[in-house]
């Protein structure tokens, strides 16, 4: 008996099991490194020039990004939509995926934030959700924002129909990543200064369909890796004005 019935092909549009999402974070803007969060500088030539050699190494080693999705901040959107128009991917932005805002760190340096609050980096650095810069965004209400985008983005690809799996390039801020593995993968706000996430370094995450919602799994693409996390030993051993850029340089 011959069954009717077609076998499933390359062609055929069915959900997805996964989704890939590779977050880019911006290249360097005009001004060096400075507390810039809601501060709208664009890149700087090296800027422009980083995130071109890193998606460009990134297409080499066989990624095939099907959609962009950008901070509204120039140091991210203008590039993705550069980026867009080569490759013809759709593109969209994502207000909620904006960096935190710094209140009255803004546009600061690192030293001269330093010399005016030095108790507040401290605490910030050990406990960046319960202290908060003058005027600023909280860090609990930024990670809200983080994780709800991410999930509405994660959660419509994967109830989607498509020929193949989802890949998507997220053009975004060191502080939306560490969000991101903060509420995603569930490590302590303070720990993912931990992470080395460097300008126009990239980021992978695969999210598995889960029955209703889905769970995670970080890779590490364009040599970024992360160091090891001991969540028994989160605390900085050593706070400066040299060791906190990663606070800054946004």
């Amino acid at each position: 008996m011959h069954s009717n019935k077609k076998k499933p092909t390359d062609q055929t549009q069915q959900s997805p099991g996964m989704v890939i999402l590779d977050f880019i974070r911006h290249g360097e803007p005009e001004g060096g490194t400075r507390y810039r969060g809601s501060q709208d500088d664009p890149l700087s030539p090296l800027g422009w020039q980083q995130l071109r050699s890193s998606t460009q190494q990134a297409l080499t080693q066989g990624a095939q990004w099907q959609e962009v999705i950008a901070s509204p901040m120039l140091r991210c959107s203008r590039f993705a939509h550069e980026l867009s128009e080569q490759h013809n991917l759709p593109i969209t932005e994502q207000v909620d995926l904006r960096e935190l805002s710094f209140g009255d760190l803004e546009g600061l340096t690192p030293q001269a934030a330093w010399d005016k609050y030095p108790t507040l980096l401290a605490n910030m650095w050990k406990n960046p959700e319960a202290h908060t810069p003058p005027n600023g965004e909280p860090f609990i209400q930024f990670s809200d924002r983080v994780e709800r985008s991410l999930k509405n983005i994660i959660l419509k690809h994967l109830a989607g129909t498509h020929k193949k799996t989802p890949h998507l390039l997220l053009i975004v801020h060191g502080g939306t990543i560490r969000a991101m593995l903060h509420r995603l993968l569930g490590i302590p706000a303070s720990a993912t200064f931990q992470f080395d996430v460097p300008y126009a370094a990239i980021t992978r995450i695969i999210a598995y369909k889960d029955d209703d919602t889905f769970t995670v799994s970080l890779k590490n693409l364009n040599g970024v890796v992360p160091v090891h996390i001991n969540p028994d030993n989160i605390g900085p051993s050593n706070i400066s004005p040299d060791n906190i850029g990663d606070l800054s340089s946004c």
